[in-house]
């Protein structure tokens, strides 16, 4: 590691902090990534998004360091194409989930470890397929006795849709880890998945002390994230509860926010701004 960084490891979120609105990464951002890792560091990414959904954003700025994918479940090597570490969802933990989302009105995408099933190509899915530039297998007699092992369970719908089933699933005690990753996903997970659980994975891995990452995030599903990292800094288009456990805040995603964090590292300057109380 060059000894000139103040941090070893950055590690961002991808949609709202790295990526612009358009879902690509800007020239600005590629470079400032190359300069960044050409002093000694590493970067990597962390996101709900699986292998397929990822890969060309690894592949754009060849990195090389595992990357936490599925918000946790997943740690991946993008070089030796390598699932790390692996969180499943419990097979009853599952069988108990899966009417709740229903009943609430969700729609339901299920990820194995490299596929994503759905029973139907409702509009809502249709939709969360082109954002995300993915394909999924489509499986009429998709559910919980024919899904096989899960790592993620993605439900898509309306706020309150979300909020009934987040009541449902709580009331009933089950064993799973529930995030918001977008204002129309809730996600499912195994009970010690989570970003900061796929960081602290990562610095394992690594041998990298957690006193020596800065992590940037723009959502709920990156809290965790940063609260496991040395320095926690929100892009300026952050959720006011990822604000809340900021330390710094960089630009927007739209204003490079990730680039203008590691230009400041690799220039030995104050990185953003604190954030305001």
């Amino acid at each position: 590691m060059g000894c000139s960084l103040q941090y070893d490891l950055v590690i961002s979120d991808l949609d709202g902090t790295l990526l612009r609105d358009d879902k690509t990464i800007s020239e600005r951002t590629k470079e400032a990534v190359k300069r960044f890792e050409a002093a000694g560091g590493r970067f990597s990414f962390a996101t709900g998004r699986g292998i397929h959904a990822s890969r060309r954003y690894f592949q754009e700025l060849g990195l090389r360091t595992p990357l936490v994918l599925l918000n946790g479940s997943l740690l991946y090597d993008p070089v030796t194409d390598r699932e790390l570490v692996v969180h499943p969802l419990d097979p009853e933990a599952v069988a108990a989930v899966w009417p709740l989302l229903e009943e609430a009105g969700l729609d339901i995408l299920v990820h194995q470890t490299r596929r994503a099933v759905v029973r139907e190509l409702t509009p809502r899915i249709e939709e969360h397929l082109h954002l995300d530039g993915i394909t999924v297998d489509v499986q009429p007699d998709l559910s919980p006795a024919t899904c096989g092992t899960l790592v993620k369970i993605l439900s898509i719908g309306e706020p309150e849709q979300m909020e009934r089933a987040e009541a449902a699933i709580a009331a009933a005690g089950l064993p799973v880890t529930v995030v918001r990753s977008f204002r129309t996903y809730l996600e499912v997970l195994s009970p010690i998945s989570g970003k900061g659980t796929g960081l602290r994975a990562l610095l394992a891995h690594l041998g990298i002390p957690r006193e020596r990452v800065l992590a940037v995030g723009d959502y709920l599903n990156d809290i965790d994230l940063l609260a496991e990292a040395g320095l926690a800094v929100a892009v300026q288009n952050a959720h006011p509860a990822l604000r809340a456990v900021a330390q710094r805040e960089t630009l927007s995603n739209m204003e490079d926010g990730v680039a203008a964090v590691l230009d400041a590292l690799v220039e030995g300057r104050e990185i953003g701004r604190p954030i305001d109380g």
